[in-house]
């Protein structure tokens, strides 16, 4: 048995870096780009993190994943009522939280909690809204319990809200702009007021505070074809249809 953990461990290793480069294409090909809106760079506090966001987007726990895993080097935990549709994501910290299954929820929160003690600078994503809603409809009544899931975890974990905003700029793909609010010890029943003020900021930024160092771009997705073609050389050639023009 023992000699078989290093073979699971290295196929663990190779599953998670094969759903690492899924995520990375697809944020490149979704986005024209990643801002994080604020000059300083990504940071958490130390030890377990609850980072809950807003949840508008299908490409949110993405960007998450982007913030924590990939630019802070943190593990991360997300609940996924969906898990047993798409479980590729389980080498990444994904876990199965059926809404019709109580029993399969109580075994997810434990393994949260098992997985925040032994490693102790592990990220959970939450969305509090429940599910995902319409950006224009603004956030959703939060649904979670956060005070009681805040009883069950590790004593020290830290509460952080984590706004997403997807906008364009004038470009075929849009852009996603991201922050972090200011951490806070437990809840407190303040919760949605903290992600409200995260989002509403993000409305603000602009492209201009990309160039003057005001926000970070995190990542560079792919131009569209609006940026890449260049048809001037065409122009003799259409020309002749503009027939109109000569009568």
């Amino acid at each position: 048995m023992s000699a078989d953990r290093p073979r699971r461990r290295r196929n663990a290793s190779l599953a998670a870096r094969a759903v690492e480069a899924v995520i990375r294409r697809d944020l490149r090909s979704t986005f024209r780009r990643v801002v994080w809106a604020a000059r300083e760079p990504v940071e958490l506090p130390d030890g377990p993190v609850v980072l809950y966001a807003n949840h508008h987007y299908i490409h949110d726990t993405y960007l998450l994943w982007l913030l924590a895993v990939r630019t802070l080097g943190r593990p991360a935990l997300v609940w996924m009522e969906e898990w047993g549709r798409v479980p590729i994501f389980a080498p990444l910290g994904a876990l199965p939280f059926p809404a019709d299954e109580p029993a399969a929820r109580s075994r997810t929160i434990r393994e949260t909690v098992r997985r925040m003690r032994a490693e102790r600078d592990t990220v959970l994503f939450l969305y509090p809204e429940g599910r995902m809603g319409p950006p224009d409809a603004g956030l959703a009544p939060l649904r979670a319990d956060m005070s009681r899931l805040a009883r069950v975890l590790p004593e020290e974990t830290t509460w952080v809200p984590a706004g997403i905003h997807v906008t364009w700029w004038g470009e075929g793909r849009p852009t996603a702009v991201t922050a972090f609010g200011a951490p806070h010890a437990e809840p407190d029943g303040a919760e949605a007021d903290r992600l409200e003020t995260v989002m509403a900021s993000l409305r603000f930024v602009r492209p201009a505070d990309t160039i003057d160092g005001s926000c970070r771009v995190l990542l560079e997705g792919r131009r569209g074809l609006d940026e890449r073609a260049d048809l001037r050389a065409l122009v003799p050639l259409f020309r002749r249809f503009q027939a109109w023009g000569d009568r």
